[in-house]
């Protein structure tokens, strides 16, 4: 993976338009870790950890995107 390049992250993978987004990439990736979480997940699993930081995000004033925790069970 090729890191700190925004625009070829974002062709790859809309989410990663960090700018759009306003969340930083250590909030869904480990920072030089041996196996990245966010590549070991499926499709699934990806879109599942969207869904669940989105969730939380409408029902909490407070929402902090960093305190989703990657290692939740995988579907």
């Amino acid at each position: 993976m090729s890191c700190h390049l925004p625009e070829q992250l974002q062709k790859a993978f809309w989410p990663h338009d960090v700018h759009v987004t306003k969340v930083a990439c250590a909030s869904c990736h480990s920072l030089h870790p041996q196996q990245d979480t966010m590549q070991t997940l499926s499709d699934k699993g990806r879109i599942k950890i969207c869904v669940d930081c989105h969730s939380d995000q409408r029902t909490n004033p407070n929402f902090n995107p960093a305190s989703v925790p990657l290692l939740k069970e995988q579907p």
